[in-house]
């Protein structure tokens, strides 16, 4: 994600029971800046499904020509 979605999709995660592991920048010159974000999770699938389909949704995703709907 970039850096003005970070904050939304770390706040929707745990509202979610998703835990933050890690977020972090790998690359110093990417323009913008991308986030990287490890989480873990335990619980029924659907649920965490759902938490972090939320989560996504704060950024903004552009789904892939003949990606998943």
């Amino acid at each position: 994600m970039i850096a003005r979605e970070a904050q939304p999709v770390l706040v929707a995660l745990p509202r979610g029971g998703v835990n933050l592991v890690e977020a972090r920048r790998q690359n110093l010159t990417d323009d913008p800046h991308l986030f990287f974000v490890h989480y873990w999770a335990v619980g029924d699938a659907v649920s965490l499904a759902k938490a972090i389909r939320r989560a996504v949704d704060t950024a903004n995703v552009v789904r892939m020509p003949g990606g998943a709907a």
